[in-house]
């Protein structure tokens, strides 16, 4: 009996040995801001004695993070992290929590699906990104052709594309909340409501993708993953405490505005709470959101294999 005392002492004492620093990296979008009310509070503090945040705002951004084994959490789109995956990199998937944050855009308030956009322009931030790869996968689906039926013109970042559409350089735009809601307080404030006329929230794209697919109008966007071999409690710990954070970031739009404000300087605070009430957000268990992840590669797959690297992720994409 004593043995197996000390053995169970040794046990709890490997676990109440918290890391020097945990570093999560993730983008500007919906995905990271659960991390800055995790940090504020300290809800790892059992796991970590200090939780860094750092921001990644491209994929060769990312990409070096993960080469140089300099984070331990990423947030990251679905099909990059299945992308770095197939060739080679440690990385497993966490919980999914973004389910919907994509819309188009428009000056007419006309336009309801993406029938009623062809011929017409669309800018769309990122080529190749999951705004990118949604919106051509419901474009083919719906039955037309990306490239005959419809004018894409890629803008460098989100930023870009929204101030096409405010200075009138731009009738159609896809954006990912909260630039989806900054564009709509920006064209409804003085002095630019004079230079921009009104913009509608004509395409939810989630909704378009379950019209089109004959599905439920959710799309696996966003996940947390782990990187390289972190102990299976602290990953247990981020994603029971990244769940509480987003419940609390649902809950409370405007304390969770501020908050994102106070963390990135490109948000303003009052477009992030309105943000809230616009987006799909659930955090669910990367395992348990298997099918529906599998489902989306494979229309990613016949979209262009490469997106994710030629091939559905094994099991071992997922962390258990």
């Amino acid at each position: 009996m004593k043995k197996i005392f000390l053995v169970l002492v040794c046990v709890v004492n490997l676990f109440a040995t918290p890391l020097e620093k945990l570093v999560i990296a993730g983008p500007v979008a919906t995905v990271s801001h659960p991390f800055f009310k995790m940090i504020e509070s300290g809800a790892l503090s059992d796991v970590a004695k200090i939780v860094e945040f750092r921001l990644w705002q491209n994929p060769d951004e990312l990409r070096a993070i993960l080469l140089k084994n300099e984070a331990h959490i990423v947030a990251v789109p679905t099909n990059v992290a299945a992308n770095l995956y197939n060739r080679g990199v440690d990385i497993k998937l966490l919980n999914i929590p973004v389910w919907g944050i994509l819309e188009i855009i428009t000056r007419d308030k006309n336009i309801k699906t993406i029938d009623d956009l062809k011929g017409q322009e669309i800018v769309v931030p990122f080529r190749a990104d999951m705004p990118d790869i949604i919106l051509q996968a419901i474009i083919k689906k719906a039955g037309f052709d990306p490239k005959k039926d419809f004018k894409l013109v890629y803008a460098p970042t989100p930023p870009d594309a929204m101030q096409m559409l405010i200075l009138r350089r731009a009738d159609n735009v896809l954006l990912a909340e909260p630039a989806t809601s900054m564009a709509m307080r920006k064209t409804g404030s003085f002095p630019l409501k004079l230079i921009a006329p009104d913009i509608y929230r004509s395409i939810n794209l989630q909704k378009e993708w379950g019209r089109v697919y004959g599905v439920e109008g959710k799309v696996p966007q966003a996940a947390v993953a782990v990187v390289g071999k972190l102990d299976a409690n602290i990953a247990k710990r981020v994603e029971e405490e990244y769940a509480k954070a987003l419940d609390w970031y649902i809950s409370n739009p405007n304390e969770a505005g501020i908050l994102v404000a106070k963390n990135i300087d490109f948000f303003k605070a009052d477009a992030v709470s309105d943000s809230i009430a616009n987006v799909q957000l659930v955090a669910q268990n990367a395992f348990e959101a298997k099918e529906e992840l599998e489902d989306f590669f494979k229309v990613l797959l016949e979209l262009e294999p490469k997106l994710i690297g030629g091939k559905i992720p094994n099991s071992g994409f997922y962390f258990k």
